[in-house]
């Protein structure tokens, strides 16, 4: 844990407040007519949410990250050469019942004004490397990220 501390120290002294190249890739280009993708604090993720969790099956939410995270790496490469080695695993949600719908949790997310919200709505994640997350984060968000990942114990164990 100890390591972990240091690194992820690193990773919010590293951080730039400046504009990236990658920042012009919108989040928002990547939805589709079942999921939104957003912006999670204060891990490192981008929640996927399900616009009709009662109708969409796991295999569905299973077939969008996996296409979406082909498109991710394809365009944020195309803005950024240093991220042809996407950093990231796709994170479903389950429960332990028999069914074939998607299992909802909730989760802090940022709304488009930049405000924190809990969205009940997240059925799966993209865990990203911090270092990543924070330079395709917007920029009007990343000094509010920063600081609350700076205070949280996040460690990824999947």
């Amino acid at each position: 844990m100890q390591e972990y501390a240091k690194y992820k120290n690193g990773c919010v002294k590293e951080a730039t407040l400046n504009e990236t190249l990658v920042e012009n890739v919108r989040l928002s280009m990547f939805d589709s007519s079942e999921f939104q993708l957003v912006w999670t604090s204060p891990a490192p993720r981008i929640g996927i949410v399900a616009l009709s969790p009662a109708a969409t099956t796991l295999a569905t939410l299973y077939t969008f990250m996996s296409k979406v995270r082909s498109d991710i790496d394809r365009e944020l490469t195309r803005s950024d050469r240093s991220f042809s080695n996407f950093g990231c695993h796709l994170c479903l949600y389950v429960r332990g019942q028999s069914g074939t719908t998607v299992t909802r949790r909730q989760d802090q997310i940022f709304a488009e004004n930049g405000k924190l919200n809990m969205n009940p709505d997240i059925v799966g994640y993209i865990q990203m490397d911090e270092s990543q997350y924070v330079q395709w984060l917007p920029n009007n968000l990343r000094a509010e990220w920063l600081a609350a990942f700076k205070r949280a114990d996040h460690f990824v164990r999947t």
